[in-house]
């Protein structure tokens, strides 16, 4: 059968939901997934299967899937190991068009369990039925109200779309995002990949409105297979970001993909570059992929993929750190012309450092309005491609007065304006990311990334400049 993004609709927008396993209790994924479900007001039919107990969470129950009255778009499989073959079977004979399989055993422990697997997707697809998993946590879509997630979590609404192939990992980047701010569209968790593939659902997601960048934690997967979707989603018009935290750059991390979804990866080393310029970033650390999603998200990328920055930094340390951070990144800083200097030099004290990276030398103690005024003067200069503010922003209320927070957050709508004006990238590194600043909740609703991390905020500007070289490349 065809493998389009269309299959997939019956799994990701049904409007009839069976859980096969459901549990009382309160610790079984079947009973989490089934709460989530009810309680996010899923607009279709629930239909809860358990052969030993006539009701769970207030609901009557089903004996079997044979037993449901009416049709089953998706059948989400939780029982043990050895009824997932009679479920499949009963989903068969029901009808049902997707299937996802949360239960584990198949071709993570070996040869006899990737048999099991490939027979049960042969059967289904013999009858048009895709399966998501085996050996997964679940799938959330946040258009159709579908929380059917083993996992009692927040679900930040917003514009990424996820898909993993490791559940734990689902659920760090799910922290990740409540604490930033930002959220999801959808969140598939593959497990095994035992039938659907991340490459079909990048080109689901690229087909959603709502999902504006799409990130995902894969074990196993060809580059040119890759490269040959995100070019299919930019000549279809329908291209979307995509960031990958690609696993196996070792013969241990081979080995342990082995074992946990059964993936048969090659060895990619960090330093590999079969990715370049496939409109695809890969990120090699776990606290890189949402943040680089992040700023995917919410800004636009360097104009023509240029990789020149300017530097604006509070502290000596600060902006030192970040611009090496920046070269190790492939990004440049270049020095800057002298009528950018001249310009620069008339907002900040003599002392002040103009040629890049930029020291303020205490012109954002007499004003933090000088960061925006500052960012301007390099954002306007035609050799400049984005802008990474380094140091303490966001403290000066803290760090002096009431009246510098205030002078801070009129610097932060005015960055937002900037970005709008000029179309290039601005992200903020911060020593108070984590805290609860008002100027920081404005920079986040400008949709300006701020990190911690000097290294983090530099990933996230060349993955900018990554994106930007791609379209420049299709343009």
């Amino acid at each position: 059968m065809s493998n389009t993004p269309n299959d997939l609709n019956a799994i990701l927008q049904p409007r009839s939901v069976a859980i096969l396993g459901v549990s009382r209790s309160p610790q079984k994924w079947g009973n989490v997934a089934a709460k989530q479900l009810i309680q996010g007001g899923f607009p279709g039919e629930i239909y809860l299967i358990n052969p030993s107990v006539p009701e769970v969470l207030g609901r009557a129950t089903y004996p079997n899937l044979r037993a449901v009255p009416g049709p089953v778009d998706l059948a989400v499989i939780a029982t043990s190991f050895q009824h997932v073959e009679q479920s499949v079977a009963d989903c068969i004979a029901h009808g049902v068009k997707g299937i996802v399989i949360i239960t584990a055993g198949f071709s993570e422990t070996g040869e006899e369990g990737r048999r099991q697997e490939q027979e049960l997707v042969a059967r289904c697809h013999e009858h048009g039925i895709r399966i998501i998993g085996s050996n997964c946590m679940g799938l959330y879509v946040k258009r159709s109200r579908l929380n059917a997630l083993g996992m009692v979590f927040p679900l930040p609404a917003g514009p990424i779309g996820l898909v993993s192939q490791s559940g734990n990992l689902g659920m760090y980047f799910y922290a990740q995002a409540h604490l930033d701010g930002l959220g999801f569209t959808t969140f598939l968790s593959l497990g095994n990949s035992i039938d659907v593939t991340f490459p079909e659902c990048m080109q689901y997601l690229a087909n959603d409105p709502d999902t504006t960048v799409i990130a995902g934690y894969v074990e196993a997967i060809s580059a040119e297979r890759l490269r040959e979707v995100t070019l299919e989603m930019y000549r279809q018009g329908h291209y979307k970001p995509v960031v990958i935290l690609l696993s196996g750059a070792t013969e241990v991390g081979v080995r342990a993909a082995l074992a946990h979804t059964g993936s048969q990866a090659t060895i990619r080393p960090d330093n590999d570059t079969s990715l370049a310029g496939s409109g695809v970033i890969r990120v090699v650390r776990s606290d890189e992929l949402f943040p680089v999603a992040q700023a995917l998200a919410q800004q636009p990328p360097t104009p023509r993929g240029g990789r020149r920055i300017a530097i604006i930094g509070d502290g000596g340390g600060s902006s030192v750190a970040t611009g090496d951070a920046a070269i190790r990144e492939g990004l440049e800083v270049p020095l800057l012309k002298t009528e950018t200097q001249q310009a620069l030099k008339a907002l900040m004290p003599a002392r002040a450092t103009s040629t890049n990276p930029i020291d303020v030398a205490g012109a954002a103690d007499e004003d933090p309005l000088s960061f925006a005024h500052l960012t301007e003067v390099c954002l306007r200069d035609p050799a400049i491609d984005g802008v990474i503010i380094t140091g303490l922003f966001g403290g000066y209320r803290w760090l002096l007065s009431e009246d510098f927070g205030v002078r801070e957050e009129e610097a932060a709508r005015a960055l937002g304006q900037l970005v709008r004006q000029y179309q290039k990238p601005v992200l903020v590194q911060t020593i108070y990311a984590r805290n609860d600043i008002p100027a920081l909740h404005i920079l986040r609703a400008e949709h300006i990334p701020y990190y911690e991390s000097v290294e983090i905020t530099c990933r996230a500007m060349a993955a900018l400049a990554e994106i930007g070289q791609f379209l420049a490349e299709q343009a």
